[in-house]
Parts: structure tokens; C-alpha cells; sequence
């Protein structure tokens, strides 16, 4: 009988066992039929230079996949939260391991690439979403890098980001389980 229970007791605890806490968040966009895989928690960024008033300016970037019917690909989504122009579209510099990573922005809307919802809340009026497109190599690369930097170029003024979180865990689980 004891047997019986801890045969039991072991089963059910093998099925509650939960996600890992870096696995990547999956659901499926109801507007565009799409799969987004995106990392569970972004990358986080703060500006060097202090922008002159008290709102900080965050940079947060998401890892993700869409899947529309097979077809994978994988964009940086980056949201700045004190954008100062949401028209243009700025290029992402990422800096990691002496090796820069130079992103354009992707002129299609967020809808057109399979993203009807936002990946994350937005926590200001003046953020901008901005979507990069990379392959799976680069995010590998990213994830195995140290000491990233980040830094966003409208024109010729380019806006430095330091570290805040380290997103490499996450990022190493949504690597995982790209195809």
C-alpha cells in the first residue's frame, strides 16, 4: 500500500512540475492566425545620459518568432518608452563581444509581419514599438555574447543604452526551440 501511495504521490508531482522560468511565452495572435514565440522577459536598457526630465528612458527588447503556417521569422521588437518621434524608424545598433550588430526597422506595421497584439504593455503615452529582423544564428550569437550594449541612431544623433536586466537566459530558451 505504501508502495501504491508513493508511486502516487511521485506521478502527480512529475505533472505539476511548471515551465522552466526562462522558457519562452507562445501564444497564438486571434487576429493574424500567426504563433508568436517570444522570450518570457525582455532585455532591458536604460539611457547614459540623462534626457532632462524625471521620466528615465527604457529600451526594452523581445526576442521573438512569428509562425504564419510554417513560415518562421525572427524579429527583435524593441519598445522605447520616451520616443520622441514615432515616424521615423531608427536603426538598432547591438553591441556584444566587439561585435556590432547594425538592424533596420522594418517598414511594414507590426499587423502586416503577423502581430495584431502588442508583445508587452506599454507603460507610457510616448512609446514606440519598433520591429528588427534577424535570424536565429544572430540570436544565437547575442545569447552567447557579454556585455551588450544597445543604442538607437535617428540620422545622425545616436541615443546610448546601458544594460539594465540581462535577457541571455531567456533568450538561450527561445534559441532552444527555434526550428
Amino acid at each position: 500500500m505504501r508502495f501504491i501511495f508513493a508511486a502516487l504521490l511521485s506521478s502527480s508531482l512529475v505533472g505539476c512540475a511548471s515551465a522552466p522560468a526562462t522558457a519562452p511565452r507562445e501564444y497564438l495572435d486571434e487576429q493574424t492566425a500567426a504563433t508568436i514565440t517570444a522570450v518570457k522577459e525582455p532585455w532591458i536598457f536604460t539611457r547614459e545620459q540623462d534626457i532632462g526630465n524625471e521620466q528615465r528612458d527604457f529600451l526594452h527588447l523581445y526576442a521573438i518568432d512569428v509562425n504564419r503556417m510554417g513560415d518562421h521569422r525572427q524579429y527583435i521588437a524593441a519598445l522605447q518608452s520616451s520616443a520622441s518621434d514615432t515616424a521615423v524608424r531608427p536603426i538598432l545598433e547591438l553591441t556584444a563581444s566587439g561585435r556590432t550588430h547594425r538592424l533596420e526597422a522594418l517598414a511594414q506595421s507590426p499587423h502586416e509581419i503577423g502581430i495584431a497584439q502588442p508583445i508587452a504593455e506599454s507603460y507610457t503615452l510616448t512609446s514606440a514599438w519598433w520591429f528588427y529582423p534577424v535570424d536565429k544564428q544572430a540570436l544565437g550569437a547575442l545569447a552567447e555574447s557579454s556585455d551588450l550594449r544597445a543604442r538607437l541612431i535617428v540620422g545622425e544623433q545616436g541615443i546610448s543604452y546601458a544594460l539594465w536586466r540581462d535577457g541571455r537566459e531567456e533568450l538561450s530558451g527561445l534559441t532552444a526551440v527555434l526550428p
